[in-house]
């Protein structure tokens, strides 16, 4: 998906709320601007909070921001933890876990050592990283154990010395990567340049490979000198891009379509009549019916609902993008594309 949305502006950054649709460009001037992903009309403008990172991740009250070198953690806009300088981190952000009412963010030092800092403020050495994640998640941490032998890197894993998190290796890079919530990692070359390469590697295979992106983008085959942008990956692999040029902007949207498939980005992008609609005809007919039951309920944990059923509420609470409001499915107004996927949903556990 493409278009046009809004007027110039710089982006510092862009933070994306997937749930309802809105893309945030933080601007250098005196506001955010925000834009429908659906319509690409500008919804206005928001609070702004200075900031030289480049993705912003919200997460119940949470903003936790970065670049290829910087995170910081802030709560209420107020910051709790910048992490740069010497303890600098590469690459961004390997992944997000809950910890009791807030969060713990893993990235990898400069060293290539993982490192985390959680919500509260706190910064944890490697050591103490890999023990809070052999104790969240033990079945992953031996899983990881097990990869990293294939790997030739169990020593240093046992060592806390790797970050290995279900089956991707996280390791320092020379340029920006971005992760989704399996581990695949998305690498964009010539880091903010629409012309660069996109890749996406899961265990350092390639999934795929867009090596132009420049049809895609009146702004460049108008030729434009001055334009700049952002990208941002979401939590199912959905990538986000924002271009500004001397007139306009645009906004892209690529919908995940590969690998395994991704329940949460799949209940993201509901049902469209397009060639994500094809995606989704393939796919729903090959599921089980738990693994239904489990994408229906995901398009509804979206909007914090309370789930009554112990194995759908244990799943949930361990989702980083979930939070429990106390909501019923009956309060819930689904958008149209997520209803359809619904409707479809039903209509196959029916069989």
């Amino acid at each position: 998906m493409s278009g046009l949305a809004g007027g110039p502006g710089d982006p510092n950054g862009i933070a994306v709320n997937e749930v309802d649709s809105v893309i945030k460009i933080i601007n250098n001037t005196t506001d955010y601007t925000c834009y429908d992903l659906n319509t690409l009309k500008g919804l206005g403008k928001s609070e702004y909070r200075d900031s030289y990172v480049t993705v912003q991740i919200e997460l119940n009250g949470i903003d936790v921001s970065y670049s290829d070198s910087v995170l910081i953690i802030e709560k209420d806009n107020q910051q709790i933890q910048c992490i740069s300088g010497t303890d600098k981190i590469r690459s961004g952000i390997s992944f997000v876990l809950k910890k009791d009412n807030g969060y713990i963010i893993y990235y990898v030092n400069e060293d290539g050592f993982p490192g985390a800092a959680d919500t509260d403020g706190r910064v944890y050495s490697n050591k103490e990283a890999m023990e809070y994640l052999k104790r969240y998640d033990p079945e992953k941490y031996e899983q990881g154990k097990k990869i990293s032998g294939k790997l030739e890197l169990y020593n240093d894993f046992i060592r806390d010395r790797v970050l290995i998190w279900g089956t991707s290796h996280y390791k320092k890079h020379s340029e920006m990567m971005q992760y989704d919530i399996q581990g695949n990692c998305y690498h964009l070359g010539d880091y903010g340049s629409l012309c660069a390469v996109l890749s996406c590697y899961f265990n350092d295979n390639c999934v795929f490979y867009i090596d132009d992106l420049n049809p895609y983008s009146e702004i460049k085959n108008n030729h434009e000198e001055h334009y700049s942008s952002r990208w941002y990956v979401g939590f199912g692999g959905n990538i986000y891009y924002y271009i500004t040029g001397e007139e306009y902007t645009e906004v892209f949207r690529v919908r995940r379509t590969w690998g395994e498939p991704d329940f949460y980005a799949m209940a993201i992008n509901g049902y469209t009549a397009d060639s994500y609609g094809n995606y989704v005809d393939k796919v729903l007919p090959a599921l089980s019916k738990s693994d239904l039951r489990l994408l229906r309920n995901t398009i509804f944990a979206l909007y914090g609902v309370h789930f009554k059923s112990t194995d759908l509420s244990k799943h949930f609470n361990e989702q980083v993008w979930y939070t429990d409001e106390g909501k019923s499915s009956g309060e819930i107004q689904l958008s149209e594309h997520r209803q359809k996927l619904v409707e479809m949903i039903q209509n196959l556990e029916k069989k």
